[in-house]
């Protein structure tokens, strides 16, 4: 029988993070992934600063051919247009990234592979295996030929994906209440290019009728641009309308000049859950460990989960370390506390917020009103974006830090 030190399930961002962190300790890591690399996923493919943040903490070179350098955000409304460039900040670069998602996995992937972690494609960890005390201390892998076997691990992290099927059996369920939400995407080629801009429809309309959610187009280095629309359980009307609606909608909406259609489409299009604001619980059972979507760690302000995803996996990563060096399984029960401490407020803030914009008149009066004003959506584009230096930065920084530390650690 096979025994590891840890065993890492799923080779998304949050999986390949804590595997390359981990055996750059020199741990001996075991990463899994029932795909095959490239693969594809449903993504915006989207990088913001505190994503590449992550990315440089791994030793990527961002600036290598496949990476789309975005220097801000510019915004859509029927009333007006905006650019915002990134924030200065001492610890996040002024600048993003867009790569699909079917090469960015695999890079990380590599990466983990390269720092010492034993990868294994096409073979799914189908469930945990438990101890005699009840804590998990494995799981029974299964490759594409059907044949299985199990692995033995002194702790397991769950990095595979929204639905996380393998921590179910160990007791982990959604968090009722808290926001979830459904995006569509699909790639086109096309002549007009939005520069290094991500661009971001805040107000979508079909007709006369304003819709549930949000849309974006960012553009990707081969030539193509990555266009979606998404939307949170929030707004009203949500069990109406449906991902895919809301994306034909969204093209409809666009410019025909633009030469968005059927023709210029690069594939099909495909959708995926968003789930928000640690809505899996608990994130940490005896021996195992959830992180990036699994754990529900994408962030309700906007959608971002590659960020959230990279982080949880060296929050993870940090503590697992020191609970095997040190052999004291305990240590990784702290995961959660942690968890709080990095994101609770900010994410009970964040679900205030999606409430309060899935009422349409609301909704209306922030899109009419408040994105003409460049100084709000400054100050809403760092909120939004989680990008802070806290109490010791700017005013914004501290005006910031002072709402989070307002909301209770939920």
């Amino acid at each position: 029988m096979e025994t590891v030190d840890v065993l890492v399930v799923g080779a998304g961002p949050g999986g390949s993070t804590t595997a390359y962190h981990l055996a750059r300790h020199g741990l001996d890591v075991l990463l899994v992934e029932k795909s095959a690399f490239p693969r594809e996923k449903v993504c915006g493919d989207g990088l913001t600063p505190r994503a590449v943040a992550a990315l440089l903490r791994m030793g990527v070179d961002v600036t290598e051919p496949g990476f789309e350098r975005i220097d801000g955000l510019r915004i859509y409304s029927r009333r007006t247009t905006l650019e915002l460039r990134w924030p200065t900040l001492a610890d996040f670069p002024p600048y993003g990234l867009v790569r699909p998602r079917g090469e960015f996995d695999e890079l990380l992937a590599r990466r983990a592979e390269k720092a010492g972690a034993r990868l294994v494609e096409r073979t799914e960890a189908v469930a945990p295996v438990f101890d005699d005390a009840g804590w998990v201390a494995g799981a029974t892998l299964r490759t594409e030929d059907g044949a299985e076997r199990e692995v033995r691990a002194r702790f397991v992290v769950a990095s595979d994906g929204a639905a996380s099927r393998f921590a179910t059996p160990a007791g982990v369920r959604r968090v009722e209440g808290r926001p979830i939400g459904i995006a569509a995407r699909r790639y086109y080629r096309i002549e007009r290019s939005p520069g290094p801009w991500l661009e971001s429809w805040l107000d979508l309309w079909d007709g006369d009728a304003q819709l549930p959610g949000y849309g974006w187009l960012f553009p990707v280095a081969d030539g193509t641009i990555n266009l979606g629309a998404g939307l949170l359980d929030t707004f009203r009307g949500f069990k109406g309308v449906s991902a895919r609606g809301v994306f034909d909608a969204f093209v409809r909406m666009l410019p025909a000049e633009w030469g968005i259609r059927e023709e210029t489409a690069v594939g099909p299009t495909l959708s995926g859950p968003l789930p928000t604001s640690l809505n899996r619980a608990p994130s940490a059972v005896p021996g195992l460990l959830l992180v990036g979507d699994a754990a529900g760690a994408v962030n309700p302000w906007n959608g971002e989960g590659i960020a959230y995803a990279m982080e949880t996996g060296e929050i993870a990563a940090d503590l697992l370390h020191e609970a095997v060096t040190t052999d004291r399984p305990a240590l990784a029960h702290a995961y959660p506390t942690r968890l709080r401490e990095a994101y609770g407020r900010y994410y009970f803030l964040g679900r205030q917020f999606v409430r309060l914009i899935g009422e349409p008149r609301i909704m209306r009066v922030l899109t009419d009103y408040g994105l003409p004003q460049a100084w709000l959506m400054r100050f809403a584009l760092r909120v939004m974006g989680n990008l802070t230096d806290g109490p010791k930065g700017d005013l914004q920084d501290k005006l910031i830090y002072a709402l989070e530390r307002m909301a209770p650690a939920k």
